[in-house]
């Protein structure tokens, strides 16, 4: 069967994330010790595609309950226009994501963070990679590597390890709980996303995705899962920021997914029905706050997550949302056209 080892690795996706939990617990105390001995003033994360996706979502959601400046840049952005990313005299910690713990960017990322005198915390599926063995510390999502191509459940437990990090910096119990709570939720998720994605977009020439804060990242993603899996034109925006010009595009064979925020409910619930009004077809993932968008598709999870948390649970539908589109055009999720699990320049 074409895709079924996407289809199982995205299903996979709650046991993933409770043994990258359990791992999780085993490091805690060296994050501590890490932070102790560098006291950063500022976290970079980085890495590539998906991984720089990931660390997008993990630095925003990272200075959201530290207080502690962090920023997601691509690995290429380290190596190119380092000043650009290290602010002079001031102390950074870098976390780099990478599957494989063997992309080229993110090694030499590293390599010249450490000439720098920059501290590594790695997060990876690859304990023995050279990213991990190279780094100061380890953070590995042990059941994450995937047989596929494109990454499905190493990017939603490498995620969660930047997001079990935020909640060891902080001492945030209410998030550690939350995250804890993931793998059973996730289950749950699981039920309702795969049936409900297999129809939407059928017909669609156009996907826009649309996320903020913590869920920016992951609109990002599923830009990049509908582009990798199914071939279909996917842009991503923060929500308000389409309204600046990309709006001109949307008509009858759009579909417009937004991954909705707690904090910015009202402001996306507008859009939405703006978007609508012109013709689209659109989706609203959320939790059960009042401000109600009228899509066409309104997916109320009632998880009562804070959005740091609930973005983790986005990612499966938009997985099997690309993984559907992908079969119905009879490509092989497995095996995108062009593409390999790891870039090496």
């Amino acid at each position: 069967m074409r895709g079924a080892l996407t289809l199982q690795e995205i299903s996979d996706q709650p046991a993933t994330w409770l043994a990258a939990i359990e791992r999780f617990k085993r490091d805690a105390v060296r994050v501590d010790r890490l932070f102790e001995k560098q006291s950063p003033d500022e976290v970079v994360f980085t890495g590539c595609g998906s991984s720089y996706y990931l660390s997008m979502s993990a630095a925003s959601a990272f200075q959201m309950v530290t207080g502690l400046r962090a920023k997601a840049v691509p690995a290429s952005e380290i190596l190119q226009f380092p000043e650009s990313v290290f602010v002079q005299d001031a102390s950074h910690l870098l976390v780099a994501a990478s599957r494989s713990g063997t992309t080229t960017e993110t090694l030499r990322a590293m390599r010249a963070s450490a000439r720098r005198g920059i501290s590594t915390l790695c997060l990876t599926c690859a304990a023995q990679s050279p990213l991990g063995q190279r780094a100061d510390l380890l953070l590995c999502s042990p059941k994450g590597a995937e047989r596929s191509v494109v990454m499905t459940k190493s990017f939603s437990s490498l995620l969660l390890l930047g997001l079990l990090l935020a909640a060891q910096r902080s001492g945030d119990e209410g998030l550690r709980r939350e995250l804890c709570r993931l793998p059973a939720l996730g289950r749950r998720i699981l039920e309702i996303a795969l049936p409900l994605t297999r129809d939407i977009g059928t017909t669609a020439s156009r996907f826009v995705f649309l996320g903020a804060g913590p869920s920016h990242g992951i609109a990002w993603e599923a830009m990049l899962k509908m582009t990798e899996m199914a071939q279909r034109m996917a842009v991503a925006y923060h929500p308000l920021e389409f309204r600046h010009g990309p709006v001109a595009t949307v008509g009858p064979g759009t579909v417009a997914v937004l991954f909705g925020t707690r904090a910015g409910a009202s402001l996306e619930a507008a859009l939405i029905r703006d978007l609508r009004g012109r013709g689209a077809t659109t989706v609203v993932l959320r939790d059960d706050w009042e401000a109600a968008a009228e899509a066409d598709v309104d997916v109320t999870l009632g998880v009562g997550l804070s959005d740091a948390a609930r973005s983790m649970l986005y990612l499966p539908f938009a997985q099997a949302l690309a993984y559907w589109r992908a079969v119905g055009a009879g490509l092989d999720p497995d095996r995108p056209r062009h593409l390999t699990s790891v870039v090496r320049l």
